[in-house]
C-alpha cells in the first residue's frame, strides 16, 4: 500500500514539473497591476491664459480709472486734497516727491550697484541697470507727452480740460506727471527683477504711489495726471526689463581663445576674443 502511494506520489510530482515546464517562468510569475493611474485633469482656457486675463483686466481697470478721473473726478479731487491739507502732508510730500527726480533715483541706483557688485548680489546689479535704463526711456517718453498736449496745471486754473496741444508756448506741461512717471518707472524695474520676493514688490509700488500723491497734495496735478504718469513708468519700466532679459541671455561673456599653430615650419600662437 506504501509503495503504491509512493507511486503515485513521484508520479503527481513529475506531471507537475513537465507542466511547469511546458508554460515557462513568466507564465507562472504573471501578476496582475491593479494600481489605479490618476490622469491629471485637463487645464480650462481660462487657467491657462490666468496672467493674460490679469493684465488685460487690469490695463481696463486702469483705463478706466483714467477716463473716470479726467471725466468727473479731476476737479472735486482737487478741491478736496487743497481742503484736507495740512502741515504733516505738505512735510510728508516734501520727502517723498524727491524720490520722482533725477539725483535721487540715480544715487539710489549707483549705490545698489555698488553694492550687488562687490557684494555679489546679481539681482541688485540688475536691478539698478534695468532701473536707470528705464529711467532715461521713461524722461524721453513724458517729456515727448508733455510738450504733446501741453495741460495747464491746477495751480494756474480751475479748468481740468484746458490743454494748449503742441502748438502751446510749453510753459504748461502738467500732463503726465513726470514724477510720478519716474518713480514708477524706477518700482516697476526694482519689481520686475525681484518678482518672487513678498516684499520688495510691494514696497517699491507702495512709495511711487506716495510719490504720485503727493504731486496732487501740493497742487502741481491732476489726478489724471498721475493716473497717466504711473501708466507710462509701469509701461517703460517692463518694456526695459522685458529688453534687458532677452539681451543678457544671448550675450555670453566674452573670453580669449588661444591655440597653437604651425605654419611654414615655424610655430606661433592664434589668439582670438569670443562673445
Amino acid at each position: 500500500m506504501r509503495s503504491l502511494l509512493l507511486t503515485l506520489a513521484l508520479l503527481f510530482l513529475f506531471r507537475a514539473t513537465v507542466s511547469a515546464a511546458t508554460l515557462g517562468l513568466d507564465t507562472l510569475n504573471v501578476t496582475t497591476d491593479t494600481t489605479f493611474l490618476q490622469t491629471k485633469p485637463e487645464l480650462t482656457w481660462t487657467q491657462k491664459h490666468r496672467k493674460l486675463l490679469l493684465r488685460s483686466s487690469s490695463a481696463l481697470l486702469a483705463t478706466g480709472l483714467f477716463i473716470a478721473s479726467y471725466q468727473h473726478f479731476d476737479r472735486p479731487i482737487h478741491v478736496l486734497s487743497q481742503a484736507s491739507r495740512t502741515p504733516l502732508t505738505n512735510n510728508t510730500a516734501k520727502v517723498l516727491q524727491p524720490m520722482g527726480t533725477a539725483l535721487p533715483l540715480h544715487a539710489t541706483f549707483a549705490a545698489m550697484f555698488t553694492i550687488g557688485a562687490l557684494a555679489k548680489r546679481p539681482k541688485m546689479r540688475d536691478a539698478a541697470i534695468v532701473g536707470l535704463g528705464s529711467f532715461y526711456i521713461n524722461s524721453l517718453v513724458t517729456d515727448k507727452l508733455k510738450k504733446t498736449f501741453q495741460r495747464h496745471r491746477p495751480s494756474n486754473t480751475s479748468d481740468s480740460q484746458l490743454f494748449d496741444g503742441a502748438d502751446g508756448n510749453g510753459t504748461n506741461t502738467s500732463f503726465p506727471s513726470s514724477h510720478t512717471s519716474n518713480a514708477f518707472a524706477a518700482a516697476t524695474a526694482i519689481a520686475s527683477v525681484y518678482h518672487d520676493s513678498r516684499w520688495v514688490p510691494q514696497l517699491a509700488y507702495g512709495v511711487a504711489t506716495l510719490v504720485g500723491l503727493s504731486r496732487i497734495n501740493d497742487n502741481k496735478h491732476w489726478a489724471s495726471d498721475v493716473l497717466a504718469g504711473a501708466a507710462v513708468g509701469y509701461l517703460t519700466g517692463k518694456a526695459t526689463y522685458w529688453g534687458y532679459s532677452h539681451l543678457k541671455g544671448k550675450l555670453s561673456k566674452p573670453k580669449w581663445v588661444v591655440t597653437p599653430t604651425w605654419q611654414s615650419g615655424q610655430a606661433g600662437v592664434n589668439a582670438s576674443l569670443r562673445f
